[in-house]
């Protein structure tokens, strides 16, 4: 049994745009530039952690659901 995971084959399983977080900021009217100082980041690291290049932190998740009044789950996970 192979148990030796590769760290491309995990973010190209993890790592995918947050459609739905993208939807509910526009919706709510906020910019890339307004949740990226939420989370203490740049517009451009925002932007892609948004399009799924980096990951969000833990920490990152909670503020940004926070700040649009949605769970995690919807915003990150579906």
């Amino acid at each position: 049994m192979n148990l030796k995971v590769k760290k491309q084959d995990l973010r190209n399983e993890w790592l995918k745009p947050k459609y739905n977080l993208r939807k509910v900021r526009l919706s709510n009217e906020l910019s890339t530039e307004y949740l990226g100082n939420c989370i203490g980041s740049s517009r451009r690291q925002y932007e892609l952690k948004e399009r799924g290049i980096y990951p969000f932190h833990d920490y990152e998740i909670a503020i940004i659901s926070y700040v649009l009044k949605d769970t995690p789950q919807r915003l990150f996970f579906d």
